[in-house]
């Protein structure tokens, strides 16, 4: 353990629940569902979890995922484009957002009340859930949530439909966007209907809204990167008997957008392509939940179905002028165009005691069933007449002559993915004489893939080929399967001294699974690639303190925790573009987060958090290849060392139901890079970010207008970096953040 961290371990601990303005002068009570046994007081868990209200996002006009994470120090965002992002907790990370990678699983789950909708590098970014809090679950979860949760979990917990009230809300947002950007705007709207008193109520929510760009393409003149976001929601409750309660939900989202990418060597904020640049996210979530009372326990249902197709077209025209032409002029309009077909079922059964005696438990099952089909290609106009003249090939055709999907377009590829997962859970914590809760819990699991590949076009048929003659008429096709197996523990121990202090310990395991890697053609590139990968597991040692102080006027919670992963699945990214996974090395991460809220009176609280973290290569990591070798004491990438949060609430209260509040925000974290170390290549820094968000609210009755603004000291500029490696191309690719935006919104409940 690092020098640095053992000097803070007396403070360790957990982090917590998001300090809420209301007429008391005490921190209310937020209860959470995250250890799968009923609601309990986020400050009897012993486990770092932060809970945020809706309001802190939405105040500001704002609810995504990279939202979130400005107001949680443990969890870092890379966002590309809409839906288009990689989230990380706790230094666990060694690769960035590639999107043709299919076998690159996630470390952090994602889920929608029972539904997972985890997608590594293309999490869902749903602004029309209705929600009632979020739950971001800090370090392994791996036996009540699964594989998928190796470094952590967002939990978006959607209100549900009441059974005698009619009411409803409507929103409207109008902001501007400064540099390049535009107008903003966007409308939102929901609806709670009691169909049949005690027996049936709706829950309808609606989100439009038009985003505009805000970096500029010098070919055109015009921005790049507008958003359009239309979603809908229906939830249904229903009482079917007094010891059955069902709800069921449909949520619908279509986003269209651009990539948020820039050059370094332009202007700031421009980018240059010669053909578009968009993205395209149309998803279909349905659930359906039972709860029943079996008299004993509880028993949970949770069925879920995504339907979910995504297109990412980003422009290739320096890697096909460099590639194809050897760089000569004039640059060639070449898009990288992948497109995603996902279709997932999950099923999960539990049990979960009741309130009351001295044990609490869960067991249950769980099983999943996914289908990913993946298609990628370059279309690049005009190409097959300019590799004619140039390779002196008459009547060259890409789809005639190398089977690519269509003329004009070098490199065609599906990549397809079957995948089948299931589970057997449990977990029990047992209270000894009033004080000590002794937890102890285990998954079991078991998951295949299944994988199917095809690469043609003149860059896909390389099983023949050489750097010297790059064509051959025969395609890479792969196929292989992966299965994987093992156990997940977890132990905890927690000690009330009072109702107001609480300390713990636990120590857990986080898992992922294996997969397949793509073939890398040896005569082009080189490399002998293995055609698998295996697992890798990490083990997560934790203490925490958690204290509720001055008459629940101060919260104050932190946590130390020391995390061992092996066999790491690490990226190795090849000069002649291919890439695979292999098994090598160790990683350490250390860390230590706090958190406090404080009640400063009726009208005024303020927040503190803030996360440390040093993550590394334990010893040298050999990979095969010298250039990839990843030094020891290496740094991780894409992980800041230090982040911090600040958060001010002031309530002015005005005559009858009348208020003015103010609110404020203030996010730091620190740089990054974007690989382990320069020696690499593909190194580049990720500059550290300040974010300041603001909002004044007027409230009257039913009635709220608000005058917000986000980023408002252009702070926060650079979310991820794709290092340059390409002579003609102008620097590396920025993806930014949207600058200072200020607006209006208004609210009226009914």
């Amino acid at each position: 353990m690092s020098k640095h961290l053992m000097g803070l371990m007396l403070s360790a601990g957990a982090l917590v629940a998001h300090a809420q303005d209301s007429a008391s002068d005490k921190i209310e009570k937020v209860e959470v569902t995250a250890t799968r046994t009923g609601a309990v007081d986020v400050q009897q868990v012993p486990a770092a979890i932060t809970v945020l209200k809706p309001d802190s996002l939405t105040r500001y006009g704002q609810g995504t995922l990279s939202d979130i994470a400005n107001l949680v120090p443990a969890m870092s965002v890379q966002e590309q484009g809409p839906g288009v992002n990689n989230i990380t907790m706790r230094g666990l990370v060694v690769r960035g957002i590639v999107p043709s990678e299919v076998q690159d699983a996630s470390l952090v789950a994602v889920y929608i009340d029972e539904m997972p909708v985890t997608l590594k590098s293309a999490n869902p970014d749903l602004k029309v859930l209705d929600l009632e809090r979020v739950e971001v679950l800090q370090g392994p979860q791996g036996t009540l949530f699964g594989a998928g949760a190796m470094a952590g979990t967002v939990r978006q917990i959607t209100q549900k439909p009441e059974f005698n009230d009619f009411f409803g809300s409507v929103e409207a947002v109008g902001s501007r966007t400064s540099g390049f950007g535009g107008d903003n705007h966007n409308l939102r709207g929901t609806v709670n209907v009691p169909v049949k008193n005690d027996v049936l109520a709706l829950r309808v929510t609606g989100y439009t809204g038009n985003d505009s760009g805000y970096v500029r393409n010098q070919q055109t003149g015009a921005t790049a990167n507008a958003v359009s976001t239309n979603q809908g929601r229906v939830a249904a409750r229903l009482k079917a008997s007094p010891d059955l309660l069902i709800d069921a939900s449909i949520t619908a989202s279509n986003i269209k957008g651009g990539i948020n990418d820039a050059y370094s060597g332009l202007a700031p904020y421009t980018t240059t392509s010669l053909t578009p640049q968009n993205s395209n996210d149309n998803l279909q979530l349905y659930n359906l939940t039972l709860n029943y009372d079996a008299g004993f326990a509880q028993l949970v249902s949770s069925t879920s179905y995504l339907d979910r197709d995504t297109l990412y077209v980003n422009s290739g025209q320096y890697k096909a002028t460099a590639f194809i032409f050897g760089g000569q002029a004039p640059l060639i309009g070449s898009s990288y165009v992948i497109g995603n077909a996902i279709k997932d079922f999950a099923q999960e059964f539990r049990f979960q005691s009741k309130p009351g005696g001295p044990l609490k438990w869960t067991a249950g099952a769980f099983f999943e069933s996914g289908k990913r089909d993946l298609r990628q290609d370059q279309p690049t106009p005009g190409f097959d007449a300019r590799f004619a003249a140039t390779h002196n090939f008459p009547g060259y055709n890409s789809q005639l002559n190398d089977n690519a999907f269509t003329p004009d377009d070098y490199f065609s590829g599906t990549q397809n993915i079957k995948s089948r997962e299931a589970a057997l859970f449990a977990e029990a914590t047992y209270t000894v004489y009033e004080k000590l809760d002794l937890t102890a819990g285990l998954r079991l699991f078991r998951g295949t893939q299944d994988f199917d590949l095809k690469f043609t076009g003149l860059f896909g048929n390389l099983v023949n080929s050489t750097p010297a003659a790059p064509r051959s008429a025969q395609p890479e096709v792969s196929t292989s399967s992966q299965t994987s197996r093992g156990g997940n523990p977890r132990f905890a121990a927690a000690y009330h001294i009072d109702d107001d202090h609480t300390v713990y310990t636990s120590a857990g395991k986080g898992f992922r699974y294996g997969g397949n890697n793509q073939p890398v053609p040896y005569a082009f590139c080189g490399v002998n690639a293995p055609s698998t990968f295996s697992p890798d597991s990490l083990w997560n040692f934790e203490v925490g303190s958690k204290n509720t102080l001055l008459d629940r006027r101060v919260v104050f919670n932190a946590s130390a925790y020391l995390i061992n992963w092996k066999d790491v699945q690490v990226f190795d990214k090849l000069p002649c573009t291919y890439y695979f996974t292999q098994n090598a090395g160790k990683i350490r991460s250390e860390g230590l987060e706090l958190e406090t809220a404080i009640k400063l009176s009726r009208q005024a609280s303020v927040g503190v958090s803030a996360s440390y973290n040093h993550a590394y290569a334990v010893d040298t990591v050999v990979t095969g290849i010298p250039a990839q070798n990843i030094p020891a004491d290496a740094r991780v990438p894409y992980s800041p060392k230090f982040s911090g949060v600040v958060t001010a609430n002031y309530s002015i209260p005005l005559q009858g139901s009348q208020a003015i509040d103010l609110s404020a925000n203030f996010a730091h974290r620190g740089e990054s890079y974007t690989n382990f170390a320069a020696s690499q290549g593909s190194y580049s820094r990720i500059p550290s970010s300040n974010t300041l968000n603001a909002t004044v609210v007027y409230k009257t009755g039913p009635y709220e207008f608000g005058l917000f603004g986000t980023n408002l000291t252009n702070g926060a500029k650079i979310s991820d970096v794709t290092t340059n490696t390409i002579a003609i191309q102008p620097g590396d690719n920025l993806y930014m953040i949207r600058p200072r935006t200020v607006g209006l919104r208004v609210k009226a409940r009914f």
